[in-house]
């Protein structure tokens, strides 16, 4: 499993694929293997982690 070394983001406006088939399957595997699945947004608040960091106030109006 992935999650047994390694901890896995995939930003989820970032998967695709030539066919939803093929999207929806490679999803299933990587949450199959604990991959756990984050928004842009997401991603953004993990990295400044509080609202005192200086790119706090930047990151939120970019997300409004």
């Amino acid at each position: 499993m992935l999650g047994d070394k390694l901890q896995v983001w995939v930003v989820t406006g970032t998967c695709g694929s030539r066919s939803e088939h093929n999207r929806l399957a490679a999803v299933q595997g990587l949450q199959a293997a604990a991959a756990v699945f984050v928004t842009t947004e997401m991603v953004g608040f993990e990295r400044v982690r509080h609202a005192g960091h200086p790119a706090f106030k930047t990151l939120q109006a970019l997300v409004r």
